[in-house]
């Protein structure tokens, strides 16, 4: 009789097991949240490990990790506690040695971190839970700072080990733990719920709040085929499709066992990126041609879908809608010209050297915009090769900063989401520090790091129009238009957030 009801008890635990099965934007090749800003890394990173602070849906940030901070009169000096119950998903506690470890190794990919760093006289381990911040100048963008999408707590230990190459451990202090055993490069990658993650209990909010797990597992199937990945949906082989290509919006209308909604209220930007260390986009000549070659219309048409209601013409830096979405300064590139631009290309030295555009076919919305540029300059007689690859390989290929010849890149098209977009701190478009840490492309410019940094330090709308004039003199990126990304998942699947990232906690499957 016991061995009955021992049999019984495993089949009922068995089948109780939740599995949440996702296709995500694309696969997951780099492990390491610290050294890239894609995407997919960042949403991996969000469920192994946890951060200080976290936004919630408006961009604000909430205390995550923290349990206690206290700020100085002065404001140079910040006191945190951590939180009780942090521990790794080995057993060993968090401590600030962990925390001090990770703070400027999670600065190389975010501009505002970077901003704050720089303004940073020293970090102290005070105890075991009490770490200290001390400043030289006043930064009131600190907790921002602490909340950025790159901002993921690591074990010191392996930092340390990994030194300047990319941290190939898996133990964080997420609600999530990696599934090492279920792991198959190119085709899953598995997440079992942390038993021992101890939530918070503030209502969950964007990437705030709770991280409460209500499934066992989450597995994410690599699909790269569109018509694939929206059949699997249908037939309930999977639960969600994360960036739902926008030509997979028709074949799911009007049914009631599937959710068709926008990912993010503030929506996205369509933009492009040029090589600026290397000709012809060293010249601001060439990067004005570029622009002047530009019909948002035709980007949009063809990355996302003829259906405008998705889209929208944007020449605001910081975003169409948002408190700072100013156009002013776009006027000359309302309109293409190409035959100024073929004209400013050659005043800017191009003679027909190849000019290389990276995409890949996995995300359809780059390999259309990517199709689009090429097009565009073919047409002016430019010399064009456009080289494809999987996004895990692009992602390695685009930090490249030699010449096309030994391995570099001319062009990369990509989108941003407007919250992060939206300020000037976290813009990674318009940030042009010239130490080369910032966004693929290393524009450099002074004049606007000066403009951009009195706007951080003091916002005001005189600021704004003079700094929106100078990043179309200068052009450090190219605006594309504005557009609504969509998601897609089974009417059985209840408690998507819509904040920075994709997160998969807070999450029920019925």
């Amino acid at each position: 009789m016991r061995a009955l009801l021992a049999l019984l008890l495993m089949l009922t635990t068995a089948h109780a097991e939740t599995v949440l099965r996702v296709v995500p934007q694309a696969d997951l090749r780099v492990l390491d949240p610290h050294i890239t800003a894609a995407t997919v890394t960042r949403i991996y990173g969000a469920m192994i490990y946890d951060q200080l602070f976290a936004f919630d849906e408006a961009m604000r940030p909430h205390p995550q990790m923290v349990g206690a901070m206290q700020v100085s009169a002065d404001k140079l000096t910040y006191d945190f506690t951590l939180r009780d119950g942090l521990a790794f998903h080995n057993g060993q506690k968090v401590t600030s040695a962990d925390i001090i470890a990770s703070l400027p190794r999670a600065a190389k990919q975010d501009p505002m971190m970077q901003l704050m760093m720089k303004r940073l006289a020293r970090m102290e381990a005070v105890d075991a839970t009490h770490f200290r911040l001390i400043f030289t100048t006043p930064y009131a963008l600190v907790e921002a700072s602490l909340a950025g999408a790159g901002a993921m707590m690591m074990r010191a230990e392996d930092i340390a080990a990994a030194g300047d190459k990319p941290i190939t451990s898996t133990i964080g202090s997420g609600p999530f733990k990696f599934n090492a055993s279920l792991y198959t490069p190119g085709a899953r990658i598995a997440f079992d719920r942390n038993p021992a993650y101890v939530s918070r209990t503030e209502p969950v909010d964007g990437m705030a709040g709770a991280k409460q797990v209500f499934v066992d597992r989450v597995e994410w199937q690599i699909i790269p085929d569109l018509q694939t990945r929206v059949s699997a949906l249908i037939k309930g082989e999977v639960d969600l499709l994360d960036q739902l290509p926008h030509d997979g919006i028709q074949s799911l209308a009007g049914r009631k066992d599937v959710v068709v909604e926008e990912s993010s209220k503030l929506g996205n930007m369509a933009f492009l990126r040029m090589n600026t260390l290397q000709p012809p986009f060293n010249d601001v000549r060439a990067r004005r041609a570029m622009a002047l070659l530009v019909d948002q219309k035709d980007y949009l048409s063809a990355a996302f879908t003829t259906d405008a209601t998705w889209w929208r013409e944007c020449f605001a830096w910081l975003g169409c809608g948002t408190e700072n979405g100013s156009e002013v300064g776009s006027e000359p590139y309302r309109k293409p010209n190409p035959a100024e631009a073929k004209r400013l290309l050659a005043e800017a030295g191009y003679k027909g050297e190849k000019i290389v555009i990276l995409t890949t076919q996995e995300i359809p919305l780059i390999d259309g915009l990517a199709q689009v540029t090429a097009d565009k300059l073919r047409a002016i007689g430019v010399n064009v090769d456009v080289q494809a690859s999987d996004w895990g390989t692009l992602v390695v290929r685009r930090a490249k900063k030699d010449p096309v010849e030994k391995g570099g890149w001319s062009i990369f098209q990509s989108g941003g989401d407007i919250a992060t977009l939206a300020q000037p701190a976290t813009n990674i478009l318009i940030d042009a520090r010239c130490d080369q840490n910032n966004y693929v492309g290393w524009p450099c410019s002074d004049r606007l790091e000066t403009l951009r940094t009195a706007l951080i330090e003091a916002p005001s709308g005189p600021k704004f129009i003079e700094y929106n004039k100078a990043l179309w003199d200068e052009l450090p990126s190219i605006l594309l238009g504005q557009f609504k990304q969509p998601v897609a998942y089974r009417s059985t699947v209840s408690g998507l957030q819509h904040g920075l990232l994709l997160t998969f906690w807070n999450i029920h499957k019925n």
